[in-house]
């Protein structure tokens, strides 16, 4: 590619599926990703995305509510969201403005599902927009999470947000340990971020969490 000019590189979705998700507080229909992934050592071919930054492998909430406050920490048993990796879980709106995407890349054993939320506002502070990205690969069942922006809405919420992984029952976690404020980016730590890279490696029943360079895909 030869790119005559300034060029910003940032996060896009090349040859993806555009979500019709444009409303606030919704789960989005069921989405195939095209290969078996495991998450907390169970097996899905399928995934629900929510308009609040989150993914679940709970297909059931395909096409229901998505809740939007966050008034405690994860785990939070018997809530929602459970089984889900948030990245993060927050109040944002693609109501306004912003989409969703969805993408299989590669080829097996070795393919990604890609789902990226590009430039949504977030609830309340519709002008501070966030860009994040999930990507799952086959095969090793690891996560990667991008951060291109993640602005702090203290008008709504209390900007509140969650950051990492939750299992089947919301009673096992895996959260982002903020390398700033030194505390864990769940309920009621007020965050902000922009252009990391996380990266979440199966290890037994839980995850490590690593820091990796921000990149786009």
């Amino acid at each position: 590619t030869t790119v005559c000019s300034i060029y910003n590189d940032t996060l896009f979705a090349s040859s993806a599926i555009q979500s019709n998700l444009n409303l606030d507080d919704r789960h989005d229909i069921m989405m195939p990703l095209g290969f078996t992934f495991n998450f907390y050592g169970q097996p899905y071919t399928n995934c629900v995305v929510s308009s609040n930054g989150y993914v679940t492998f709970d297909t059931s909430l395909a096409n229901t509510y998505s809740p939007y406050s966050i008034n405690s920490p994860i785990p939070n048993p018997g809530s929602i969201p459970e089984n889900a990796i948030l990245a993060p879980w927050q109040d944002i709106n693609p109501g306004i403005n912003g989409d969703i995407y969805y993408e299989l890349k590669g080829n097996y054993p070795n393919r990604k599902y890609i789902i990226t939320f590009c430039q949504i506002g977030m609830f309340s502070c519709t002008d501070s927009l966030t860009t994040t990205q999930i990507i799952l690969h086959e095969g090793t069942d690891k996560i990667e999470m991008f951060i291109e922006s993640k602005p702090l809405c203290l008008a709504w919420n209390g900007g509140n947000a969650i950051q990492g992984l939750v299992n089947i029952g919301n009673t096992t976690a895996d959260i982002v340990f903020d390398p700033i404020l030194l505390a864990y980016r769940n309920f009621p730590l007020q965050w902000s971020a922009y252009n990391e890279g996380w990266e979440f490696v199966p290890n037994g029943s839980n995850y490590l969490i690593n820091s990796i360079p921000y990149v786009a895909k």
